[in-house]
């Protein structure tokens, strides 16, 4: 009996890890000029043979409201979708494709951690931990 509880954990869990492609590093966030307001960028990885998207995101802050954007010529301007290539890597960072997060609670402390559900159109919802820094701080982080 215990054999076949293991055999169909296992045949589970392989699924789950099977199931995307994408994998999401080097997450990180900065508020914007207005407190209410700001930016979350990462690096997604599309490791599988199937071009993917973003087409939507959203945070578990009540009331925010989540954008896809990307800069062009200096404007910052909303997209409908961040296309993921099959075998590629794109990266979300200051003057290019990013997340905007809007009507964030004044309340919202730096560092404080908060969940990002991406939408992808081929592999779903993916959720990962996401915390703001100041610009301000973010200044002194880089080397």
């Amino acid at each position: 009996m215990l054999k076949i509880i293991f055999i169909v954990i296992f045949i589970f869990s392989a699924t789950i890890s099977f199931a995307s492609d994408i994998s999401i590093e080097d997450i990180s966030g900065v508020f914007s000029m207005r407190p209410d307001s700001g930016a979350v960028f990462m690096k997604i990885k599309n490791s599988g043979n199937t071009g993917d998207a973003i087409i939507g995101a959203r945070v578990d802050i009540k009331d925010a409201t989540v954008e896809l954007h990307n800069v062009k010529d200096g404007q910052m301007y909303k997209i409908d979708k961040i296309p993921v290539p099959a075998k590629d890597t794109v990266e979300l960072k200051k003057g290019g494709l990013h997340i905007m997060l809007f009507n964030l609670p004044i309340e919202l402390k730096e560092d404080q951690e908060f969940k990002l559900t991406l939408i992808f159109e081929k592999a779903g919802e993916i959720t990962v931990p996401v915390r703001l820094k100041s610009s301000r701080h973010e200044m002194h982080h880089h080397h």
